[in-house]
């Protein structure tokens, strides 16, 4: 960190960002340079799911401009569309793999990569599209390599969203009873049990000067939490499902705040968050949303079994992947999908992580990286990491390098008994844990 780094920063925000910067690159460094391979260990195979990056809110319903008095700011883009700030964010990513896989042999020192050793599958969104080939462009400048996804894009991927495909279907009462175990509590005290977190949302929107306010309240003094009570809405006879309430609400209106921040906005939330400690605190909501709606894993198995396969049908080099025009030679394939696709996968093998520098858990371009290994005897394992940019680095698009890089988090597999002490797991047992964890009604055909 330099101090013209820092003078670019949101003044308002300047006493959390130096924290967040410090933070940072202190520990994302310690645990790049702790992925180093053990002695006796080759890479062989990469998966990368990843999310998209940087986009515009998916949506800006009159709730949500209702709950504040402030003024939402314009993006460059269409509602749900990558930016081109959030493009070159990725492109930088693809930079920081490419000399991350250059130094450990599956890429070549100087050049293109090899034909058919590079694979990118997206889902059919813009954004999704864009970040394949973002990717690309970091990953093998000038190479002409060209990402694949679904021909038809006005129909849903079932790879990315198997239970809308109508590939398979949830049981409303099953999906009721799996929320409310996840939860741990009564949902209806849901609101009380994050009751700091919502009282710091509430003072970021202006709460009580709102139209919602003015609109439900006749003596005008409103309460977030208690205006908002949380409630699970269970429709399309269990295929959607929704957190309502200030939870929910909070959970997207944090997530926009975070994008702001990482479009490099003058004033995100208009300046109402002031440090490393309110960012964390307002991103517990969005964290416990999507530990609710994606992780818990009744849901998590069935939003997750194609993809979930599909990599661990990449990480097996006996079993032939159902993409199409895919290299058996291949050595990375690049998945670009959602936030919601990796927490799916956390559910579904009970992982679960917390980022130093960023307090979203699938921030924008963060990606659960699996990598296939071999020991000196042939025997192969398969770890995993979470590689993702810093709320600091989105920021101030800071160029990523292996003396300056990534954040990069290794998850250990709970499942995985036989795991060694550098924390892989063995293919053979990764394999079995994602047939165990799969819905065999929502598996691909």
């Amino acid at each position: 960190m330099t101090i013209s780094l820092f003078k670019r920063t949101n003044l308002i925000l300047r006493n959390g960002i130096l924290l967040i910067l410090i933070s940072a690159s202190s520990l994302s460094t310690a645990a790049y340079a702790s992925d180093t391979p053990p002695s006796g260990y080759q890479l062989e195979k990469v998966v990368i799911l990843s999310r998209h990056g940087v986009r515009a809110p998916t949506k800006m319903t009159q709730t949500m401009r209702d709950v504040t008095p402030e003024v939402w700011p314009e993006w460059p883009v269409k509602l749900g569309y990558l930016t081109p700030r959030g493009e070159h964010l990725i492109s930088l990513m693809g930079g920081f793999y490419r000399q991350n896989f250059q130094q450990r042999g599956i890429l070549p020192k100087e050049g293109c990569p090899a034909p058919g050793s590079v694979y990118v599958w997206a889902d059919v969104d813009q954004r999704t599209r864009k970040t394949g080939e973002a990717f690309l462009a970091g990953l093998a400048p000038q190479c002409g390599l060209t990402i694949h996804h679904q021909q038809n894009l006005k129909q849903v991927d079932p790879l990315f969203h198997p239970v809308k495909a109508g590939v398979c279907s949830m049981d409303k009462t099953q999906v009721q009873q799996a929320v409310e175990k996840q939860a741990g509590v009564p949902l209806d005290t849901l609101n009380q049990q994050y009751l700091p977190s919502l009282t710091l949302m509430s003072n970021v929107l202006n709460f009580p000067k709102s139209a919602y306010c003015q609109q439900h309240h006749a003596d005008k003094t409103c309460d977030f939490a208690q205006a908002m009570p949380t409630k699970l809405s269970v429709t399309d006879n269990g295929n959607k499902v929704a957190l309502g309430g200030a939870v929910g609400l909070s959970s997207t209106l944090a997530e926009i705040f975070l994008l702001e921040q990482s479009q490099g906005m003058p004033q995100p939330a208009w300046g109402n968050i002031h440090s490393a400690q309110e960012w964390a605190s307002l991103l517990k909501l969005h964290n416990a949303q999507f530990n609710l709606m994606s992780r818990t894993p009744y849901i998590a198995r069935h939003n997750g079994t194609p993809l979930l396969q599909t990599i661990a049908n990449a990480l097996d080099p006996n079993t032939t992947s159902k993409l199409p025009d895919i290299s058996p030679e291949d050595k990375i394939l690049f998945i670009a999908g959602h936030d919601t696709n990796i927490a799916n996968i956390s559910g579904m093998l009970d992982m679960s992580w917390t980022l130093p520098g960023q307090p979203d858990n699938t921030p924008p371009g963060g990606a659960l990286t699996f990598e296939r290994w071999s020991d000196q005897a042939g025997k192969q394992y398969v770890s995993v990491t979470m590689l993702y940019q810093t709320l600091a680095q989105l920021r101030e698009q800071t160029p990523l390098t292996l003396q300056a890089p990534a954040g990069n988090v290794q998850i250990n597999i709970p499942g995985c008994r036989d795991q060694t002490a550098e924390g892989y797991c063995p293919l053979q047992t990764f394999t079995q844990l994602v047939s165990q964890s799969a819905e065999p009604a929502c598996q691909l055909r």
